[in-house]
């Protein structure tokens, strides 16, 4: 069943979209013109996906910019197939050049687990995030781009989808420019989150911690593609999975991207696969 939450957010998901795309694709003679003229003074579009790794960048004062995407990943463990379908979203809004709000969720998730002759799906929608991003250099430092989010996940998604608590996060995040064309990056992530789903003073919290490595390379005529890898580290080892994908500029406001990737360690997800599609629009 999915949620009311899960609803509205499709609802501000489509609505957003339209306000985005309109100006874009409804311009009179004059603006297309005075666009034309200031083409060089649009920054390149810089997403967060579709890659684990957070951007050192933040959209820019007056810029909103929306990523979405589906993502299926499949798992075996113990003789029990698990499969996750989620629709992740990501809205930014530059409030400034340094600092950005940010509201994310996982959008619609259907989570599934076969197991002998049984076979359980659960559906609904999946906790909303509520952050800010805010770059910590507006010059490389040593040659690297430094960024912080601060984020705090709220529990409104459906019943056995959503954490049940609230749970704080902070990621460090860097970039560093490479010779030929390539860039390195990477995060540092750290969270408190809720084990258990009924938000009751019984359930437990434990400490998150992840990091990720990711290179980066054009590839002419608007592509591009990466490779990385990272993983959720714990007293038991590394939950680590291995990706790469490639992008697609659509003009110079909107994107598509594919992905796919394969877990390394028996911890970790067997494989995903997802696409995207980002657009932002720019205040003039």
């Amino acid at each position: 069943m999915v949620t009311r939450c899960a609803s509205f957010g499709a609802a501000l998901t489509v609505s957003l979209l339209l306000a985005a795309g309109s100006p874009l694709l409804a311009q009179t003679p004059s603006s297309q013109a005075s666009a034309s003229a200031s083409a060089h003074d649009v920054p390149e579009l810089v997403t967060d996906r579709p890659d684990f790794t957070e951007s050192s960048q933040v959209v820019g004062a007056g810029v909103l910019q929306i990523e979405s995407g589906t993502t299926f990943e499949r798992d075996r463990d113990a003789g029990v197939r698990n499969g996750t379908l989620s629709t992740p979203q990501l809205l930014r809004l530059g409030l400034s050049p340094r600092l950005e709000f940010r509201l994310a969720s996982d959008g619609l998730l259907s989570e599934s687990a076969t197991f002998a002759t049984q076979h359980q799906r659960t559906t609904g929608g999946a906790d909303t995030e509520v952050g800010v991003k805010y770059t910590l250099t507006t010059a490389p430092l040593g040659g690297f781009d430094l960024a912080v989010i601060a984020a705090v996940s709220l529990p409104t998604g459906a019943d056995g989808l959503s954490s049940g608590g609230y749970d704080p996060g902070v990621k460090f995040t860097w970039a560093h420019e490479l010779p030929r064309g390539f860039g390195l990056s990477g995060n540092f992530n750290f969270a408190s989150i809720t084990v258990g789903d009924t938000g009751t003073p019984g359930d437990t919290r434990e400490f998150e911690r992840s990091v990720s490595l990711s290179l980066g390379h054009g590839l002419g005529e608007q592509w591009g593609a990466y490779w990385e890898t990272y993983g959720f580290v714990s007293g038991d080892g590394c939950a680590c999975t291995f990706n790469t994908g490639v992008t697609r500029a659509l003009g110079r406001h909107m994107q598509v991207d594919f992905a796919i990737g394969r877990g390394l360690t028996s911890s970790a997800p067997d494989w995903f696969a997802g696409v995207g599609f980002s657009i932002r629009r720019m205040h003039r």
